[in-house]
């Protein structure tokens, strides 16, 4: 009885170990029907269906011409706000430049008058006409009456006695400077004789002998100027040979206008040939006459380009009567008397100061809300706008409050050296050297180089200049580095190059304020083709992810496809 239940139990478990392995291989083979599926369906189930794109519906006619209006009406509104803006563009530059530079005394302010912003606003005002637009409407004034006195007691005894002695020590001076001018212009008259009417054109026989004198009479001149120099300056001992070749030149240029005949007709083809062939000679000796004439007076003083050189710097006395009288004429009505061009530009002053004093107030009182009013007018995106705003706060702290800071440290070191060397027109030489400070690659070394000159050339005193040299190369020059470095705090400042050229430009557009102006316009134009490139790229990325057949897209979907489980696996 026991062996029967033993065998039975047996039988039992295994009936059910068979019906669990045939339980398994049917579910073996219900996975692989399943999961044999052929590779363009895997394919085809991991590339989900696109739906097909419609096109958005074209905007109506009327919706077009809508917005083209509406773009032409704005253009010419803004053309017309440019019109009325345009007189204002320097002040309210200047108020918004002053306004991001005295920003944190108005936060301090602010704070001390317990929130009141239109009484901080106020004493911001008062203070920033107190230390800034007064002081320099002082120094402008006071600049322009000692350069009126400067101007209007120049002696023209003086000054060319002066003169006289800064060349003798230069060692351009020319004795018998009229003689040599003179000898000089009949040179270049003697090199082209059709200015006398000396050509091959036949003309009338009375003006021919006139022309003929005119050409005799300026040879004659030149060879008595010739000899009569030779024997009166000294020079060195080839200069005799040349002289004598010059004379030689000049006779055989006499002879030759003196055998020379313009009145004969042209008919004859061989006497046209002979014609042709003694003008040739003719032109040939002019001209070999005034090379001879040029190769002595280089000779004599001191080779080609010191002879220019002396010739230059020795101007006649009417010449330089005229040439003083014309600067007075141009600066006279700015600086001495009150015209109506210097009426007018007081006029136009007073109104742009109080232009820019009311700017500064209402830009401090209520800039927040002006600039969120124009961030939600402009189309830019507002991290764009942003980055504007803190790229014209950065470049006003930055470069234009380094440069200022340079420039009046500049101009005071330099002041300083003026007053102890005894120039008189100590405010206005401070004024041009913080001015010409803010000029790239000219500085303030362009002002304190000719007052050593000056001082040495003209006034004989040497030491005097050679101290101001000293100290002005060691110290005025130099102490730009130094603050600019100070303030910048190692922040990469504009390449040399594109400083010069933006302070130039800006000068030639904006007028003097381009030495501010033009700096920030370069470095708006870095920051917007930086925004430009940033939008770009970012469009590219963005194609990249939503482009199924670009070649990321691919890679990933091959990708994703070479993952796909075997049908083993998920059995």
């Amino acid at each position: 009885m026991p062996k029967r239940k033993k065998h039975r139990k047996q039988s039992q478990a295994g009936n059910g170990l068979e019906r669990n392995v045939q339980n398994a291989v049917a579910q073996e083979k219900e996975s692989s029907a399943k999961t044999t599926q052929p590779a363009a369906a895997v394919i085809e189930s991991d590339h989900p269906t696109v739906p097909p794109q419609t096109l958005p519906p074209l905007p109506s006619l009327s919706r077009i011409l809508s917005v083209v209006m509406l773009i032409l009406g704005i253009l010419a509104v803004g053309a017309l706000f440019y019109k009325v803006m345009a007189g204002f563009f320097v002040p309210l530059f200047l108020a918004a430049l002053l306004v991001v530079l005295f920003r944190p005394v108005y936060l301090h302010i602010l704070k001390r008058c317990k929130e009141r912003r239109q009484l901080a606003a106020m004493a911001t005002s008062l203070l920033i006409m107190t230390v800034v637009l007064f002081p320099i409407f002082l120094l402008i004034s006071v600049a322009a009456s000692q350069f009126t006195a400067m101007v209007s007691h120049v002696d023209f005894n003086d000054l060319s006695a002066a003169l006289d002695r800064g060349r003798e020590q230069v060692g351009i001076s020319l004795p018998y400077a009229e003689q040599f001018r003179r000898l000089d212009s009949l040179s270049d008259s003697l090199d082209e004789p059709e200015r006398a009417g000396i050509d091959s054109t036949p003309v009338i026989s009375s003006e021919a002998e006139i022309a003929k004198q005119m050409v005799l009479e300026n040879i004659t001149e030149a060879l008595t100027l010739v000899k009569y120099l030779q024997a009166q300056v000294e020079g060195p001992a080839t200069a005799a040979e040349a002289a004598r070749i010059a004379e030689d030149r000049l006779v055989e240029f006499r002879d030759a206008v003196q055998t020379h005949n313009a009145t004969s007709a042209q008919s004859d083809t061989d006497e046209l040939i002979g014609k042709l062939s003694a003008e040739e000679k003719f032109h040939r000796q002019s001209v070999i006459a005034s090379a001879a004439i040029r190769s002595w007076m280089r000779i004599l003083l001191g080779g080609t380009f010191r002879s220019q050189v002396r010739l230059l710097a020795n101007p006649s006395t009417e010449s330089f009567k005229d040439l003083l009288n014309r600067g007075r004429e141009v600066l006279q009505p700015r600086f001495v008397s009150l015209t109506s061009a210097t009426g007018g530009f007081l006029l136009q002053s007073i109104i742009g100061m109080l232009i820019l004093v009311i700017a500064i107030y209402f830009f401090l009182l209520d800039g927040a809300s002006m600039i969120r009013t124009l961030m939600r007018l402009s189309p830019l995106d507002d991290n764009y706008e942003t980055r504007l705003l803190l790229e014209f706060d950065r470049t006003s702290r930055a470069v234009v409050l380094a440069s200022v800071c340079s420039a009046l440290a500049q101009g005071i070191l330099a002041a300083l050296a003026f007053w102890a060397c005894g120039f008189d027109s100590v405010i206005f030489l401070f004024l041009v050297t913080s001015l010409m400070a803010l000029v790239p690659f000219l500085g303030a070394a362009s002002v304190w180089i000719p007052c050593v000159l000056y001082l040495g050339a003209v006034e004989q005193r040497w030491y005097a200049a050679l101290a101001l040299f000293l100290y002005g190369a060691a110290v005025v020059s130099s102490i730009d580095n130094v603050i600019k470095m100070y303030v910048l705090h190692g922040r990469s400042t504009m390449h040399p190059l594109f400083a010069l050229l933006s302070v130039l430009g800006g000068v030639k557009v904006f007028g003097p304020i381009g030495i501010l102006v033009g700096p920030m316009v370069v470095v708006f134009m870095q920051t917007l083709l930086e925004i430009l490139n940033h939008e770009l790229a970012e469009r590219d990325a963005s194609t990249i992810m939503t482009d199924p057949d670009s070649p990321d897209t691919t890679a990933s979907n091959s990708g994703k496809i070479a993952a796909a489980p075997r049908p083993s696996e998920l059995a």
